[in-house]
């Protein structure tokens, strides 16, 4: 068993990175300061990828996790870390990622962390092992881990309940539940074999109301949805014509702004997102929204004007035809929203490089236990 090393520091992907002869060494689970045995697991190129084997050293940040999967279950990467130190580690992947893969050097102007570690999702899909137990999939694999008896921690106790309370014959071995909480707090399930699914289910987010379809995407933190959308607001935004909202899902963004523009417009190429935008736009009396049931790459290419434009990709980042679209079109200001730090900085250089200037990054965690992290930015074309 090789080892011991010394965690340097934790990189984006909840790893942390060590070194070991002459190579860079990749170990999750672990935490900076802590000396680790491990296992080696793979190597691409020049780095190595491992499974920590034992603690010979514990770093000060390292905390006994508070579920006891953690390290099985596939769902949580930081659990055994204090949240102060998960933070702060998250404002360092956003600001590596912005300068080692978008040399952009920039301040991050602030972090809002989430009110609770725990309880936040909204939404989760869940495995059915092969003995008829709910669980994540395995870290790196596809071996299902049972929940614990508490559940997971990170679903709202109306969740927790409602699923340890699915009789037996209600769940398919082999098979994925999908599982929502409404503005109600009531829980629903979609995959169930002894139960009729509703259609669709009401959320709520900034003060606006939105249907949202059972495989729609939907921001999945119901403590700091209304929080992130606020943030957005806040930006000290001065073109408020004409908005353009890329990728808009169900409308989350462009349902908020349209009160602060004279027009607003969302593509969103999902047809079960469209139609709860179209729904969520009669509900909320939004007249002067537009959704089109288009494919961004191709629909951008069809836009005449937009002086801000609202873009929250997929976790990918733009593609090459809608960031091209995105440059012709030349709108004056630019918010971007991504849950990927290294498609973020990729992207930002692109808009840097086609002559904007990145004012402002803000970090919200959308996701706590995780590595993964929010990041929005305020660009202004120079």
């Amino acid at each position: 068993m090789p080892g011991p090393v010394e965690i340097k520091k934790v990189v984006y992907g909840g790893l942390g990175l060590a070194h070991f002869e002459d190579r860079t060494l990749f170990i999750p689970f672990t935490a900076p300061g802590d000396r680790v045995l491990f296992e080696l697991t793979s190597e691409k190129k020049k780095c190595l990828f491992g499974l920590p084997a034992g603690i010979e050293t514990p770093s000060p940040s390292r905390i006994e996790p508070e579920c006891p999967v953690f390290g099985r279950c596939g769902g949580c990467h930081m659990l055994h870390m204090g949240y102060a130190d998960e933070l702060a580690i998250k404002r360092e992947t956003v600001v590596e990622s912005l300068e080692r893969i978008g040399r952009i050097k920039i301040e991050i102007s602030g972090v809002t962390p989430c009110p609770a570690r725990f309880g936040y999702r909204n939404n989760t899909l869940f495995r059915v092992d092969e003995r008829g137990k709910p669980g994540f999939l395995r870290h790196e694999s596809t071996e299902v881990v049972p929940f614990p008896e508490a559940g997971c921690l990170l679903l709202p106790d109306e969740m927790r309940t409602a699923i340890s309370a699915l009789p037996a014959e209600s769940l398919v071995p082999g098979s994925e539940v999908r599982v929502r909480i409404d503005r109600y707090g009531k829980v629903h399930f979609w995959g169930l074999r002894d139960r009729v699914s509703p259609p669709d289910l009401l959320m709520e987010a900034g003060g606006f109301q939105f249907p949202v379809m059972p495989d729609s995407f939907f921001q999945v933190n119901r403590l700091l949805n209304g929080a992130l959308i606020g943030k957005a607001l806040s930006l000290p935004v001065k073109a408020r014509r004409n908005l353009l909202d890329l990728y808009c899902g169900c409308g989350f963004f462009t349902l908020p702004f349209s009160a602060v523009v004279e027009k607003a417009v969302g593509i969103e190429r999902d047809p079960g997102s469209y139609r709860s935008g179209m729904a969520a736009k009669r509900l909320n009396a939004a007249g002067n929204v537009t959704f089109r049931n288009e494919i961004v790459e191709k629909e951008i290419f069809r836009v005449r004007e937009a002086d801000l434009v609202i873009v929250d990709p997929p976790r990918s980042g733009m593609p090459a035809a809608a960031m091209k679209g995105l440059v012709k079109l030349r709108p004056e200001e630019i918010i971007m929203i991504s849950c990927e730090p290294p498609t973020f900085s990729r992207d930002a250089a692109k808009l840097i490089e086609a002559g904007y200037s990145l004012s402002s990054v803000h970090v919200v965690d959308m996701f706590p236990g995780t590595y993964h992290v929010e990041t929005l930015g305020h660009f202004l074309r120079s």
